[in-house]
């Protein structure tokens, strides 16, 4: 065979093999642009849900502390009365925990809270706790003030139900709130 059909056997096979080589590494690239492309994709969605969770879930997670916070001074002010004994005066203890009610509900801490809230159900649910805790309140006062003795027990167990029944509806409310977390 002649050097010149030698030489363009050689780089007639160079060409190819070099064109070979150029479609692939051009594949391989397109290859990693959709690989990065769909990551890129996968991390956008991943950040829009995690924000989307942020923006959902802080309110529940503050309604949520809210309510274990009033519940705590709402079982304060019911644990002071029902610890004394039927009938004797209002202890500076009852007085102290009435006060800190009174400053928390003032405050208008909860009702912050409860109004950046987007499920209207469990507004009117957590609302309707607080009601019951203030109800319970002014029947404890009431209950102190009293010198009937028949009306003073009315005042007193229907406070004392308010107090017991909200436990059950702060538990309630609470898993409700959990589960609506979860969904996010």
């Amino acid at each position: 065979m002649e050097d010149w059909a030698t030489v363009m056997l050689v780089l007639g096979s160079n060409a190819i093999m070099g064109l070979v080589n150029w479609f692939g590494t051009r594949l391989q690239i397109k290859s990693s642009e959709n690989q990065l492309e769909k990551r890129l994709q996968a991390q956008r969605e991943a950040d829009k849900h995690e924000r989307g969770r942020e923006i959902r879930g802080g309110p529940l997670l503050k309604l949520r502390s809210e309510l274990a916070r009033m519940a705590g001074k709402g079982e304060k002010v019911g644990s002071i009365s029902i610890t004394r004994p039927f009938g004797e005066e209002a202890p500076e203890e009852f007085e102290r925990a009435l006060a800190d009610w009174s400053a928390y509900m003032a405050s208008g801490e909860f009702e912050n809270v409860l109004f950046t809230q987007y499920d209207l159900e469990l507004v009117y649910k957590a609302d309707s706790l607080r009601l019951d805790y203030e109800i319970a309140r002014c029947r404890f006062e009431i209950y102190w003030e009293l010198g009937d003795e028949d009306k003073k027990k009315k005042h007193y167990d229907e406070a004392v139900e308010l107090i017991r029944g909200n436990r059950r509806k702060v538990v309630e409310v609470q898993s409700e709130i959990s589960k609506l977390l979860e969904g996010l």
